[in-house]
């Protein structure tokens, strides 16, 4: 008879064993009728099943022996690795006889305490010596995952970096257990952001030798360690990075927790992520070559809408002034032909948003151009974190396929001054009215325009909205989730960073325990979470 395997609570596998006294035959002869042979053996995989230790530990193996004709005793039971020979690692600590057939297996790190190996994985086989009959695929045994660590050595000292050039180097990563390493290579770092680099903790880009994947995350060569240096809880870009990509938006960041060596002394918690770039595994656009004419120019494209308006290729547009950059093609590789077409392209579309805002011609222009979802995802992401920067613009990024419209994404950039208890109730991108403001692209941004102006989208919205709800319901729990698995990183980049100097308290919690920040984050999501689901539903 077929038998089964079954899930046994905490740390332990159930493996069911069948067969004869005799020893297993490789090469069985062929019978008419299995289920009438006693010498076919019905072997259970175990590959799915991981036991894991930190060092010294013990673990509960429960193994269900039922073997025809033999008499089971616990101390018949043996560990083996793939070769037949005892495991590294682990040993068998105890045994119990539990009941008929039943047996309990006490495992045990044989690692000491202070054992300089951090990590290992042992693929091993539960066996029954007399017999020799073992589970046909292994159990895996590991060694409890621990935080992931980035280590860059470069051959200037670390305050010699700067922004504006490259510095030669090495990095390598290990993942801690749960992602999987990246051995030393050659790398290049310069650092990154705007007011964020002026501060203590810095942020950094990274450009690797060649193509490589980096903690089971898609090839490529770049690659940017965030610091967070403002953000008490660390959480802000994560939690963003989370909703998008839980929602229709082509593309969000994927992104790591790290802690950061800088030439061998300990720089703290980071966010490890992708670099926003054009590639079949970020922003999917049709690669754009110098040569292409015609009805290729088209696209691809990538844009940022940026008030630091530091890029080589960038404008304002003519009718709301938005400050465009160009960050795909580069500039050395744009034609004149394709730059003058997509600024032609956003033109177009910027005074088809601001006849609508004056009442002048309704969206259908509007979205001839610009994609209706995406804008519809995007704001979501952006209005429930409560982050401002969408009026600066800053970080406000739309890309171009060939062919295709302007869609909204990737988001980015959510540390700062984003789900503060002073904007939990009140909108930061709707119902906007003009008044004397630092902000440029303030009444008349295109999202504030579709929602007051057009019906149609904004019960689109709404209904948008209503599908992401339940989701967006388990956040809390999320943020609960990432204040334990980062509790102790936190701690030691606390004693590293004991003060946040300098960044001006936008999110009020910067003098807040990691803890007491975290509770406020998420009372604040909460709270902004229901004021948002009544507004709306009043649409």
């Amino acid at each position: 008879m077929k038998r089964l395997l079954r899930f046994i609570p905490a740390f332990a596998a159930l493996l069911v064993l069948g067969c004869n006294s005799d020893p297993i035959d490789d090469n069985p002869a062929p019978d008419d009728d299995d289920t009438q042979n006693p010498s076919v053996h019905e072997i259970v995989t175990l590959s799915d099943y991981d036991l894991t230790f930190s060092n010294g530990d013990k673990k509960t193996l429960t193994v269900t022996a039922d073997i025809t004709g033999v008499t089971v005793d616990a101390s018949e039971f043996v560990l083996q690795d793939e070769d037949g020979k005892e495991p590294q690692y682990v040993s068998i600590n105890s045994y119990e006889y539990v009941s008929e057939n039943v047996i309990s297996l006490t495992l045990r790190d044989k690692r000491p305490a202070d054992s300089n190996i951090k990590k290992y994985t042992e693929l091993v086989y539960v066996v029954h010596a007399p017999t020799s009959v073992r589970s046909d695929a292994p159990l895996r045994l590991r060694s409890t995952p621990y935080f992931p660590v980035v280590r860059i050595t470069t051959t200037v000292p670390q305050n010699y970096i700067d922004k504006n050039n490259w510095t030669p180097g090495t990095i390598e990563i290990d993942g801690g257990g749960d992602y999987s390493d990246l051995e030393k290579m050659n790398a290049e770092i310069k650092g990154r952001g705007n007011s964020t680099w002026s501060w203590e903790k810095k942020p950094y880009a990274i450009k690797l030798e060649s193509k490589k994947e980096v903690m089971d995350m898609p090839k490529h060569k770049r690659w940017c360690l965030i610091a967070n240096y403002m953000d008490r809880t660390h959480m802000r870009n994560r939690v963003a990075y989370h909703i998008s990509e839980n929602t229709g938006l082509a593309y969000t960041t994927r992104n790591r927790y790290v802690e950061l060596y800088f030439n061998d002394k300990y720089q703290g918690l980071y966010l490890l992520t992708e670099q926003i770039k054009e590639d079949k595994n970020r922003v999917d656009i049709t690669e754009l070559s110098p040569s292409d004419t015609g009805d290729a120019i088209t696209g691809g494209y990538l844009l940022e809408f940026d008030t630091n308006y530091d890029e080589d290729k960038r404008f304002h547009t003519s009718a709301s002034y938005i400050p465009v950059n160009l960050k795909y093609p580069d500039a050395a590789d744009i034609t004149s032909e394709q730059w003058d077409y997509i600024k032609g392209y956003v033109n177009s579309l910027d005074e088809a948003v601001w006849k609508l805002g004056q009442g002048l011609d309704d969206s259908s222009e509007v979205f001839r151009m610009l994609d209706r979802q995406s804008m519809i995802d995007f704001w979501i992401v952006f209005e429930l974190m409560a982050n401002h920067e969408v009026l600066h613009p800053k970080s406000v990024y739309f890309h171009k396929d060939r062919g295709g419209k302007l869609i909204a994404g990737p988001v980015w950039d959510f540390d700062y001054q984003t789900l503060t208890q002073s904007t939990a109730n009140s909108w930061i991108n709707y119902n906007l009215s003009y008044y004397y403001s630092e902000f440029p692209w303030f009444e008349q941004n295109w999202w504030n325009v579709l929602l007051s102006k057009d019906l149609e989208f904004k019960h689109d919205v709404k209904t948008r909205w209503n599908e992401l709800y339940p989701f967006l319901t388990t956040i809390p729990d999320y943020i609960e989730a990432q204040q334990e698995y980062i509790s102790d990183a936190e701690a030691r980049n606390y004693q590293r960073w004991p003060s946040i100097n300098g960044t001006g308290n936008p999110n009020g919690d910067e003098r807040l325990s990691f803890n007491d920040a975290v509770k406020r984050l998420k009372d604040t999501y909460t709270s902004r979470l229901l004021w948002m689901n009544t507004q709306i539903a009043g649409w």
